[in-house]
């Protein structure tokens, strides 16, 4: 594992989002290696919009999973959960590379629910997930999500009755995680080919 090229990858991807990432870049420079290895507790950045968390040891994987599973008991509320961890709706939380269960993916999947509900995101990454960048790939199209204000003109412009008519793409896609796409928000997807040239499509995410 290279935690600069993980983080190096956070940062390309909160950019990706919009995120103001001055002072995640800062808490860096008075991190070591060595404190993203501890088992102690686990490692809490902050941008403008968002927590990452890194919980990169199987003890604080379980310790994090715990304090959801007891911070969200009382169902909606997410601030006891945020609150600890700087306050942000927006939670990103990095694991190691061992394998995560179903039932585990099912109650963090729940837990992202929650926060939707309140404006919010929880999104997990494995470390070898975030070893690159999947934006860059020679074959992968730019993927744009729409404000809520395109996104309405789109459904007007294009007389859509419904998101559920349209394509889908999965909010568990590598370029949907990536760019942060919700339930229900839509992509515009930009290819261009030579002969035809430049053409968009759009997807709801589910």
């Amino acid at each position: 594992m290279d935690i600069d090229i993980i983080n190096k990858n956070i940062e390309e991807m909160l950019v990706d989002r919009g995120d103001d990432v001055s002072s995640f870049k800062e808490m860096l420079l008075s991190l070591s290696k060595e404190d993203f290895e501890s088992d102690k507790f686990p490692i809490n950045v902050q941008t403008l919009n968002t927590t990452i968390l890194y919980a990169l040891s199987k003890n604080l994987r379980k310790n994090i999973i715990s304090d959801l599973k007891e911070k969200l008991k009382d169902g909606d509320n997410i601030k006891d959960f945020t609150n600890k961890y700087g306050g942000k709706n927006n939670i990103i939380i990095v694991f190691n590379n061992e394998s995560i269960s179903t039932a585990v993916k099912s109650q963090l999947n729940k837990y992202d629910k929650i926060f939707q509900k309140n404006g919010g995101h929880l999104q997990y990454f494995s470390s070898q997930q975030l070893m690159f960048n999947p934006t860059k790939h020679e074959y992968v199209p730019k993927h744009t999500k729409l404000t809520d204000e395109e996104a309405k003109e789109f459904m007007k412009e294009y007389l859509a009755r419904s998101k559920m008519h349209m394509h889908v793409i999965l909010q568990n896609d590598p370029i949907a995680k990536w760019i942060g796409l919700k339930h229900g928000d839509i992509v515009r997807i930009d290819r261009y080919n030579e002969n035809s040239g430049e053409s968009f499509s759009y997807r709801s995410c589910i």
